[in-house]
């Protein structure tokens, strides 16, 4: 039978397993003339041998007139190379590029994205910046709005043997749980980050064969009884959500999505699988900034 956790469901959070490490470099002039750039990256624990690409970008002063266009010009071109695509996803913010590791790993201290006018385009580039470091730790708790309900199933085999005609012992593997994390609906940008995929610089959500999902801790309240409990589970993984869409009828009936999800022990010596914090008279400090970051238990 299912662990149904239905009534009283919210401040649903996730806190995704490992920060990308991402660097920004920001267009500061368009060009005056028409020419080439070539933008450099240098990674060389990301990109081993390969490191440093570079990557020539065509500009025309007429359609590349603003920062945000010649940003745009970059991003496209970054993301086309074979080699810095299997490792790296760029966009941008109007004017500033954003080039992140698609899967979080340890930081690699060499990254820098260069930039070098080919000829006299005239348009200039800042110095690139560092804005987050690779980590393998959890990142900062994410809300997720719109809770709708959540089911879980304990994962795991039993092994009985039988010695001196008797059951002499029971052995049970804890492989942790599956289930469904149904929400009114789950924003693009941590479905992007969830499964891997890409927010273009139209804002259109790009589903991909080569997408790569990242793992993450699931937080969220049971509201029911004065604890309020809160719960994580350590070590999740999402599939893509279902979708069903209808035309209009005579009454509306909302829809939702829904996640299956896998929550499987932590991948450590101590392999947590879930934590359950209640209120009570000395947790207070902790209990109300459950929510800042994942909680590890404190055991010795």
């Amino acid at each position: 039978m299912k662990n149904k956790v239905k009534f009283g469901l919210e401040k649903v959070h996730i806190a995704f397993l490992g920060i990308s490490q991402t660097k920004n470099i920001e267009v500061t002039d368009p060009p005056s003339t028409d020419g080439e750039i070539t933008i450099t990256v240098t990674a060389d624990t990301l990109l081993g041998v390969n490191s440093p690409v570079s990557v020539v970008v065509p500009l025309a002063s007429e359609t590349h007139n603003n920062a945000a266009k010649v940003a745009s010009a970059i991003v496209n071109a970054l993301n086309n190379n074979s080699i810095l695509n299997t490792v790296f996803i760029a966009s941008h913010d109007v004017g500033v590029i954003k080039l992140a590791t698609k899967v979080a790993q340890n930081n690699d201290s060499t990254l820098d994205i260069t930039f070098t006018d080919n000829g006299t385009t005239e348009a200039t580039m800042a110095t690139a910046v560092d804005v987050t470091e690779g980590t393998t730790g959890w990142g900062i708790p994410k809300a997720v709005p719109g809770a709708v309900g959540f089911s879980t199933s304990p994962e795991g085999d039993t092994t009985e043997f039988y010695a001196d005609n008797t059951k002499y012992f029971t052995y049970t593997t804890n492989n942790g749980y599956t289930g469904d994390l149904e929400m009114a609906n789950i924003p693009d940008e941590i479905l992007a980050e969830m499964l891997g995929m890409t927010i273009d610089s139209n804002g259109m959500l790009v589903e991909s064969a080569n997408d790569v999902g990242k793992e993450f801790a699931l937080m969220f309240q049971v509201q029911g009884d004065k604890k309020n409990r809160r719960m994580v589970y350590y070590h999740c993984k999402a599939d893509r959500p279902s979708e069903e869409n209808s035309t209009n009828e005579a009454s509306v009936n909302p829809t939702t999505d829904t996640l299956s999800l896998t929550m499987l022990p932590t991948e450590d010596e101590n392999k947590f699988v879930k934590g359950k914090l209640q209120l009570s008279d000395t947790n207070q400090t902790v209990y109300d900034a459950f929510f800042d970051a994942v909680l590890l238990p404190n055991v010795a």
